[in-house]
């Protein structure tokens, strides 16, 4: 019964932050819309998605239980491309299935952009960065379908 209660708090969190991503999607809509009355060099490709598949979601951190660096070392939450791992925007995924900088959207989590890699990280699999080792926890595992933006988002 635990089991059957955990799950259905799983799938009711599963279905808000899949609602609350549609209504991210509609009020993108809402400003490129504006955006194209305003400058007609937005084209429609620029609004463009393509999916790419079912992928294997995680979540990791900065910290040592992650990536084995602890605050004060000076490479701490830096990604391997430089950037600063960012939460709402930093993923590590496999380079030879995305390239740095790939703008994509996960659903269920929205829009993240490839700036770091993991040694488990291979295939079709995304380890999504957040600030905290307990929400990364919380989150856990699960798959989620995947599109990159093609164009500007």
């Amino acid at each position: 019964m635990q089991t059957d209660i955990a799950e259905l708090q799983y799938q009711n969190s599963r279905q808000a932050a899949r609602l609350k991503d549609k209504q991210e999607y509609i009020e993108m809509l809402e400003i490129a819309f504006l955006h194209m009355e305003v400058e007609e060099d937005l084209t429609q490709e620029e609004l463009k998605m393509k999916y790419v598949g079912e992928f294997e979601v995680t979540y990791y951190t900065a910290g040592p239980e992650s990536t084995g660096k602890y605050p004060g070392d000076p490479y701490y939450g830096i990604t391997a491309s430089g950037t600063l791992a960012t939460e709402g925007q930093t993923i590590a995924a496999d380079w030879d299935v995305f390239k740095v900088g790939t703008q994509i959207y996960i659903d269920g989590i929205g829009y993240r952009v490839v700036e770091d890699k993991g040694g488990a990280i291979k295939g079709n699999r995304l380890d999504v960065y957040m600030d905290s080792h307990e929400a990364a926890l919380e989150a856990g595992r699960h798959m989620a379908d995947v599109w990159i933006v093609e164009g500007e988002k």
